[in-house]
């Protein structure tokens, strides 16, 4: 169903308020019926209360804390408020150096134990009816005012593993419509001129082609006649999506400027291929880079292309 007027008053895409005919709500997946089933015929699973709340708190208190030390979060830091300044050059000056900061940020314990965690595995391992693994590398992400993600699907950049991966988008704070929620568009895991576009495209293989969608989510919602799906998320929820699922995520409007911080982990069945770039102890990723290949190795004072 749709938003209502006042829901949708805070969602905007580079600045421009998205018309509310556009937007609908995501719909909430029953944990008792089976999940692949729901993710095939939907796109996505909307799964709440997966994490345990007080995890994903330490989580979200650990990430603040290490940004608190490089000048990016006022005091105090659990309001996770961005400063506006930063001091991460003054420690890590070369991209290698960005690169070991955010890797370091990224393992902290407390960020693992929700996104590797026993609880998001057993569902995972319901999903695919089978034991489930997950990259060892992951996609922290912190959104300060005024950012959004791109509209993309994730087939190029992670596709040479296994068919059946899947991301877990975790926030790690509640998302309310002003603090930029991700959205999906409707029905859009069964696009085939974008399955066409993207199938086989390797970002790493060819960088000059992008991959990420250049039409604007509201463009492609009308020329598709869909509709932009969100939600606003509380500690504990999780959204997992295919390959293959357009997404992105709306403006963050936050009031007070806080920061929205979430991870992306991507899951797949253990005895499938696993795309040697996202895994083992040290991952390379994308084009050998590690952790500075992610826009959220920079500054926050910087401003980057979300990915």
């Amino acid at each position: 169903y749709k938003m209502n007027t006042e829901q949708n008053a805070s969602l905007t895409l580079n600045g421009i308020k998205v018309p509310c005919s556009m937007v609908g709500k995501l719909t909430v997946a029953d944990k008792d019926v089976y999940l692949g089933r729901q993710l095939s015929e939907e796109g996505y699973l909307l799964l709440r209360d997966v994490h345990d709340p007080d995890e994903v708190a330490a989580a979200r208190t650990e990430v603040l804390q290490r940004l608190a030390e490089v000048g990016e979060i006022n005091d105090p830091f659990d309001d996770g408020i961005a400063s506006g300044t930063s001091y991460r050059r003054n420690s890590y000056p070369k991209k290698e150096d960005l690169g070991r900061f955010w890797r370091s940020v990224s393992e902290g314990p407390a960020v693992r134990a929700v996104i590797n965690g026993p609880r998001i595995t057993n569902v995972m391992s319901k999903l695919f009816q089978e034991p489930a693994t997950h990259f060892t590398f992951a996609w922290l992400r912190t959104m300060i005012k005024g950012r959004a993600s791109p509209l993309h699907i994730d087939h190029p950049y992670m596709n040479r593993g296994s068919k059946r991966l899947v991301t877990c988008w975790t926030p790690f704070s509640s998302i309310s419509m002003s603090n930029g929620p991700l959205y999906i568009l409707e029905g859009s895991h069964n696009w085939s001129d974008i399955r066409e576009q993207f199938e086989g495209h390797d970002v790493d293989l060819d960088p000059s082609r992008p991959g990420h969608i250049e039409e604007s989510a509201v463009a492609l919602a009308k020329r598709k006649n869909s509709r932009i799906l969100t939600s606003e998320f509380g500690l504990g929820d999780c959204l997992i999506f295919g390959m293959f699922t357009v997404h992105g995520s709306f403006d963050n409007n936050s009031k007070t400027g806080a920061v929205r911080i979430s991870c992306d982990t991507r899951f797949q069945p253990a005895l499938d291929p696993m795309d040697e770039r996202f895994s083992g102890l040290n991952p390379p990723a994308h084009n050998a880079l590690g952790y500075a290949c992610l826009s959220a190795s920079l500054p926050l004072t910087e401003t980057a292309i979300r990915r």
